[in-house]
């Protein structure tokens, strides 16, 4: 049995912890090393994931977020031994340490706009550079972002930090079916400014005119982790669909 991993918190020594259960009700369990704590479930390296255990993975994270300052491990995300998660822990205590300070009463928004039609738009203002691209999510020949359309979701993006002030962002296009423009935002605000923020979508819709926006959240910080965090699970992990009991 490995250890499969959900996320990373800080207990002190005497915290209790309650009985959770994770992927496929697996039991979690604190892991502690220092003033961190992994939660941890046992899990066969070759587990069957199936869509479920997304939502599972994301459960147990939601239910720490809601009385601490989490860092989410990504799904599919194993260790071999405890040794080897001490050692991702007493490596990267400094890196760790900052992102619990900058991330502690912090919560991730999630704005994603849709356009149907944006090849006649003229962006006015200077494209941001740290905007990322994805390709087409289709089977098919991918289609890369015109220069148009890649302006275009700068000068959103630019504008919507604009209205909604985030302390940090993560923007990126990409095309999806029918070739629409999908330009996802998250944004890193005040917890205690989520219901704030929420209240911003309709002047949101009228300055940004054309698309359909969604926002929601707040959400842990996925967007904003610390590279030590990222690392685990690069690979991308095949799902598998449960098989449906014939009996009734």
């Amino acid at each position: 049995m490995a250890f499969y991993a959900y996320c990373l918190l800080r207990l002190s020594s005497d915290e209790p912890w309650p009985v959770m259960q994770g992927i496929s009700e697996h039991p979690v369990f604190p892991f502690r090393c220092g003033k961190y704590t992994m939660l941890l479930s046992r899990l066969d390296r070759n587990f069957p994931f199936t869509p479920r255990s997304i939502v599972e993975h994301a459960q147990v994270i939601s239910r720490v977020f809601e009385s601490h300052t989490v860092l989410p491990m990504r799904f599919a995300t194993f260790f071999k031994s405890e040794k080897q998660i001490s050692n991702l822990i007493q490596e990267n205590q400094k890196e760790l340490l900052e992102s619990f300070c900058r991330l502690r009463g912090k919560a991730e928004m999630r704005l994603k706009l849709v356009f149907q039609n944006c090849h006649d738009t003229k962006p006015e203002w200077k494209p941001l550079q740290s905007i990322q691209t994805a390709e087409h999510e289709s089977s098919e020949e991918p289609a890369i972002l015109d220069p148009a359309r890649r302006e275009m979701a700068d000068q959103i993006a630019t504008r919507l930090r604009d209205m909604f002030h985030p302390l940090d962002q993560q923007v990126s296009c990409r095309l999806i079916q029918n070739r629409e423009l999908l330009v996802d935002c998250a944004h890193l605000i005040e917890t205690q400014k989520a219901e704030i923020y929420q209240k911003m979508q309709p002047a949101a819709c009228e300055e940004v005119k054309g698309c359909d926006i969604r926002i929601s959240g707040p959400w842990p910080p996925y967007h904003f982790l610390p590279t030590s965090v990222r690392l685990p699970a690069a690979t991308p992990i095949p799902l598998r669909r449960r098989a449906v009991a014939s009996a009734r």
